[in-house]
């Protein structure tokens, strides 16, 4: 059984698709001209720097992608998890705010429609 999703986490899943595509390519691009590695410095320090910031990411990116699976959860708090992750990078606010439109939507028609008692 394959799993439907939502408009809002496929943009989703697009828009991480193509920022980790552009990350590894900027990786590559900086590894493969000399002149940049040249340039660099190769000291403990930033050796550290490096690494801290590749977990930061990585860890970053496991929190987008669990934030954008749950992200028709009923209670909304995975696009408000989305709406934080956005202030990294911005196109994450697409999704998210579309998502809670979507929700808000749906409980403004459940709530036209229940029953009077």
């Amino acid at each position: 059984m394959t799993k439907k999703y939502s408009m809002p986490q496929l943009i989703g899943f697009a828009i991480m698709i193509i920022t980790n595509g552009a990350a590894i390519l900027t990786v590559l691009h900086t590894f493969q001209n000399s002149a940049l590695l040249v340039m660099t410095s190769r000291s403990l320090i930033m050796s550290a720097i490096g690494l801290v910031v590749f977990v930061g990411y990585s860890l970053l990116q496991l929190l987008t992608y669990f934030s954008i699976v749950r992200l028709d959860q009923n209670d909304g708090g995975w696009a408000v998890v989305l709406l934080l992750v956005g202030l990294v990078n911005h196109l994450y606010w697409i999704p998210a705010i579309w998502s809670l439109v979507v929700k808000y939507v749906r409980q403004l028609r459940e709530y036209k429609n229940r029953p009077i008692s």
